[in-house]
């Protein structure tokens, strides 16, 4: 049994853009991934407001990836793969895409060099996701330059998942974030994301 870590913020967590509360478990993008893998485990990690490595003050909880990660690789091992969406908190708070490039590979190379402690483990692959770009909307506080810097973002991802020999998937080809709030997912497309992420995950551990 191949075990997978899905690694991100509310998009993850699943994060209902309507109620502000939270999808059904069903419809959640990693458990429709592991839906689809009858040989893999995928446990969840989506904490709303994570960022890369970037410090919010104002938290009620640690939104560090980096300072969490090590933590959960820990807890989570042994594992295959490591699938990581990150970088829409980082668009909310003005971050250029290169800073949020930035802390991708932090994450990566946090991977990478985890002192696992455990006879015969390895490091797992990394699959870097591209999160759905985000939308227009009455309601919140999207503005067009964010739109435009959240479309430009797979492009700086793939390129570094290139440079890392990571796995990529552009979210942003099969959901967008829904007009409800501007950040978030509909239901039905958390769902498409995990029944597209099948194909890459199972091409990356040979399932």
């Amino acid at each position: 049994m191949k075990q997978i870590l899905a690694f991100g913020d509310s998009l993850t967590w699943g994060s209902d853009p309507h109620t502000g509360g939270r999808h059904p478990y069903d419809d959640r993008w990693p458990v429709a991934l592991g839906e689809g893998l009858t040989k893999a485990a995928v446990f969840a990690e989506g904490l709303r407001g994570r960022t890369t490595v970037h410090a919010r003050n104002s938290a009620c909880a640690e939104m560090r990836g980096d300072a969490v990660l090590p933590m959960l690789l820990h807890s989570h091992a042994p594992l295959d793969l490591v699938v990581i969406m990150l970088g829409t908190n980082e668009i909310y708070e003005t971050r250029p895409n290169h800073l949020i490039r930035d802390g991708l590979e932090r994450l990566v190379e946090i991977i990478r060099h985890h002192p696992w402690r455990m006879p015969g483990a390895t490091a797992p692959q990394v699959l870097l996701v591209s999160p759905p770009p985000v939308t227009l909307c009455e309601t919140s506080d999207v503005t067009p330059a964010m739109v435009e810097q959240s479309e430009m973002l797979a492009d700086v991802i793939e390129a570094l998942a290139d440079r890392l020999g990571c796995g990529f998937f552009d979210a942003g080809q099969v959901a967008r974030a829904s007009a409800a709030d501007g950040y978030h997912l509909e239901a039905a497309d958390s769902r498409a994301l995990g029944q597209a992420l099948r194909v890459p995950v199972a091409a990356m551990l040979a399932l």
